[in-house]
């Protein structure tokens, strides 16, 4: 309207500037909220995949399928209420059910004292495992998380894990003032993922749910423009194996070692995952423990390129073996069709373009993931053989 006025010579520009400033609404906060800092963030996907038995019992088997997806939609909010009391507010809109639409909600006070220094965490977030998945999800150097860290870290299925991503609970992360560059977190959380509350559809997440215990360090170092950091991840829960309520749960405690570098435009990770799952598999009608553990590492160089930000050529490979508890081609290739057998093993190649026009604020991303997925879970040395593949272009902004 007040382009309108100024249009038709009514108001003067700076006129109508001065009313915009005068009529614009503030944010009011209450008083006892010292800031709040609002943010918003926007990925969108578009994707090729393909799925195929190559040989085996189910051999000629196909799928593909083409689409766009707004992989996420997030609003968050930071407020500090002072004292060292604050909260963090997130949910995904490009979601829609509870256990997935909340991302971190939690209250925290931060500590600051000689020997104890760090913050307290209550509510819903990561607890802490798997390097990859810890990792910012709008940071991430890949469109998707490897083949194993969606076996260790999506919902649990019978066949995925389950052990990381967002749990319920009390988290602390502290720092040693004692020895520069050690950190460290402890946590005690629900023993299933994605419970965030008691509801009817979330039930099975609160049968047997004995706590889960999380301890994770890490030590980081600077040597000239080289910057290393080594640490891990560890988790223990005596009812963490269960299968969305059909059946007893079992103990599972897992173990994840990483190595992080920077030097000027290269970085690198590399990490290890291993669960002992206590019934996690079926021998001849006999539950009996199964040991699933994977390998991942990455490569990417960011390549200055002045005015128009830097690109970056990025490689990952993935090793996993489900340890006889078998994974289906979606489990691990997002949206990917299942065909062929349960298969024991998988090997996962990834190549990769990133145009960081604003660093992470605003980035795009084209990838290809090769999954090569091989024996069966009950017998890992048969001639089963699958692939499952994609094509994916992703678009990211921050505010």
């Amino acid at each position: 309207m007040l382009d309108s006025l100024v249009e038709k010579g009514i108001l003067t520009p700076s006129e109508a500037s001065q009313i915009a400033k005068e009529s614009a609404a503030p944010i009011i906060l209450r008083p006892t909220t010292k800031s709040l800092k609002l943010g918003a963030k926007f990925q969108f996907q578009g994707e090729y995949l393909q799925s195929e038995a190559l040989s085996g019992t189910s051999a000629g088997a196909y799928a593909s399928k083409t689409g766009f997806v707004f992989r996420r939609i997030i609003v968050d909010a930071d407020a500090d209420v002072g004292g060292g009391w604050g909260a963090h507010f997130a949910v995904d809109f490009s979601r829609t059910q509870l256990n997935s639409l909340l991302l971190d909600n939690y209250a925290y006070k931060k500590i600051d004292g000689e020997y104890l220094n760090g913050k307290l965490q209550l509510g819903y977030k990561r607890a802490g495992f798997c390097f990859e998945e810890m990792t910012p999800m709008f940071s991430l150097r890949t469109i998707e998380i490897s083949a194993a860290a969606q076996y260790w870290t999506y919902s649990a299925n019978g066949r995925r894990l389950g052990v990381g991503s967002r749990y319920a609970g009390a988290m602390w992360n502290g720092k040693v003032n004692q020895i520069e560059g050690l950190t460290y977190n402890l946590s005690i959380t629900n023993s299933f993922q994605l419970s965030p509350c008691e509801t009817p559809g979330l039930e099975y997440n609160f049968r047997q749910n004995s706590p889960a215990y999380w301890f994770g360090a890490k030590y980081e170092r600077k040597f000239g423009d080289v910057k290393l950091a080594a640490g891990g991840y560890s988790m223990y829960s005596d009812s963490a194996n269960q299968n969305m309520g059909l059946s007893n749960s079992t103990p599972v405690y897992s173990v994840n070692p990483y190595l992080v570098g920077e030097w000027e435009g290269l970085y690198f990770f590399g990490e290890f995952l291993a669960s002992g799952v206590s019934s996690g598999k079926t021998v001849g009608g006999v539950p009996t423990q199964a040991n699933p553990y994977g390998l991942t590492c990455l490569v990417e160089y960011r390549i200055d390129i002045g005015d128009y930000g830097k690109i970056a050529p990025v490689f990952r490979y993935c090793w996993l073996d489900t340890g006889g508890r078998g994974v289906r081609m979606g489990d691990i290739q997002r949206h990917a069709t299942n065909v062929g057998t349960l298969y024991n093993n998988a090997q996962d190649f990834y190549a990769g373009l990133n145009w960081y026009i604003r660093g992470d604020d605003l980035k795009f991303m084209i990838g290809y993931s090769y999954i090569s997925l091989s024996g069966a879970a009950e017998n890992r040395h048969s001639a089963d053989v699958g692939e499952a593949s994609a094509v994916r272009m992703q678009f990211q902004i921050r505010l």
